[in-house]
């Protein structure tokens, strides 16, 4: 399938929207294609003298906006719910060619992120204020929830359209304008994006959008005086450093994992098997919540390891606008060089590869198959770190205590899942996993908008919460209204 791409600038490349046009750039990078290794298309780098505009621009508009009411800005929610899900097949093409995904993926992806913006129409307009008691008899007290300002928002390449959509449509409900600065690897994508949301019912410079390839530019973003606040997701170091230099904002940091996953003695191994396939698999692996560390019961191991590589060998690689393939390539050619640093390490903490393991050679583009490596050490890297990418990882363990403590070791603290057909295990078993969140008896990528998603408390996984009237409370500010009536 051969896809044409429309440019929404006149000089022929993709810009930044700003201040209510397109802003052309004499400094430009391309735009890879994953699954040729091949540039596709020209991106316009903005600058710090652009970030400034846009920041102008934003605030000026938050400004004129400030106190539509919250029915108002809903509708304003529903309107870009609509207008994507107009134009999702195209957005979809585009995804999957700039990403790497499966168009099937692609197309998933974009409706539920339909589905977010209609969530958060829903979840703003769900929202009550309160009336405090008081001893002070002369006094009426009202307390509120209004915006904060002009937020920067930074974004992933691993879901360029769904990610966005978890921060832009709480930020617009809620009253907030927006900086966005999207992934510079998937920045076709949201230019396109942008592009369909000029045809939504809002006020439009309340969005504004910066492209660049440059640490310097995205820095002078969250720094910069006129951000009141800075939601991001991403790697954990990153997150860091923002956390450091943007420490006078409000922050809302959805981070990194390594997903413990315990499969106890008693579990369904085909559901487990499927579920965990699809952890380690889906977006090919390239997931915060992906499989990190699967914890297998010592009783059950060699047969969950063999239905694992069943599943494996059944993944169909190929171009991801092909309709028949289930998984694509991955999306940045560097990130192989740590999958092989993080399985050779493995192996020489005496891992065994049972299949996959290598960067396919044989053809084009950026191609790493699903892998599934069993008896992990606790010692190997691979136990401990992130590796975003389609790797099964397998440790053996004989106590469901060990387990569980193995589980709550290290750094992050994002998503957990456990297998089990004792409903009681479920719960106390699940209740213990240091986790934001827990999914028992299905895959760890499992979420949904109505539901609150983050890091665990002292952990490298961020801070705040995404979802639901979670999130609207992150991007609003609780105000108290005292009148005296004598």
């Amino acid at each position: 399938m051969v896809v044409t791409f429309t440019v929404p600038s006149p000089a022929g490349f993709f810009t930044s929207w700003i201040d209510g046009s397109w802003r052309e750039s004499d400094t430009q990078y391309p735009a890879i294609n994953p699954a040729t290794g091949r540039s596709f298309a020209t991106l316009a780098a903005a600058s710090t003298s652009d970030v400034d505009a846009a920041v102008a621009s934003a605030g000026a508009a938050f400004r004129r906006t400030r106190d539509t009411r919250p029915a108002t800005r809903a509708e304003w929610c529903r309107s870009a719910a609509q207008v994507l899900l107009a134009s999702h097949e195209e957005l979809a093409e585009v995804l999957s060619t700039e990403h790497g995904k499966p168009i099937a993926e692609a197309r998933g992806e974009i409706l539920f992120a339909v589905r977010g913006l209609e969530m958060a129409a829903e979840s703003v307009l769900a929202l009550g204020g309160e009336t405090p008691q008081v001893q002070d008899a002369n006094k009426r007290t009202i307390v509120r929830r209004e915006g904060l300002g002009v937020w920067a928002v930074i974004t992933p390449w691993n879901f360029p359209v769904n990610i966005p959509v978890e921060y832009l449509g709480p930020a617009l409900a809620s009253g907030n304008a927006v900086v966005w600065k999207p992934a510079p690897t998937t920045a076709v994508v949201a230019a396109k994006f942008r592009e369909i949301l000029l045809a939504a019912d809002f006020p439009q410079e309340l969005l504004q959008l910066v492209i660049t390839n440059e640490v310097a530019v995205a820095s002078h973003l969250v720094t910069h005086p006129g951000i009141v606040a800075v939601g991001f997701t991403g790697g954990s170091g990153t997150g860091q450093s923002i956390a450091k230099s943007a420490w006078d904002k409000k922050l809302l940091l959805e981070l990194g994992g390594n997903s413990p996953i315990v499969v106890l003695g008693d579990a369904d191994l085909e559901v487990a098997a499927a579920a965990i396939s699809n952890a380690a698999f889906w977006n090919a692996g390239q997931v915060c919540s992906a499989a990190g560390k699967v914890l297998v019961a010592a009783s059950c191991a060699d047969e969950l390891t063999r239905r694992l590589a069943k599943r494996a060998a059944d993944t169909v690689l190929g171009s991801p606008l092909d309709p028949g393939v289930t998984m694509g390539p991955v999306h940045l050619e560097s990130s192989i060089a740590r999958y092989d640093r993080l399985i050779e390490d493995a192996q020489e903490h005496g891992a065994d590869v049972v299949t996959g393991g290598e960067r396919i050679q044989d053809r084009d583009g950026f191609f790493f198959p699903p892998t599934v490596v069993t008896s992990v050490g606790r010692d190997a890297a691979l136990f401990t770190e992130e590796t975003f990418g389609p790797v099964a990882s397998l440790s053996v363990f004989d106590d469901e205590e060990d387990m569980v403590a193995a589980a709550n070791a290290g750094d992050y603290g994002l998503v957990g899942s456990l297998f089990t057909t004792d409903l009681s295990k479920g719960f106390q078993i699940g209740e213990r996993i240091d986790c934001g969140l827990v999914v028992v008896n299905d895959s760890s990528n499992y979420w949904e908008f109505s539901l609150p998603f983050g890091g665990a408390a002292g952990r490298r996984s961020g801070r705040g919460r995404l979802g639901g009237r979670w999130v609207i409370d992150e991007f609003s500010q609780v105000k108290t209204l005292a009148i005296d009536v004598r």
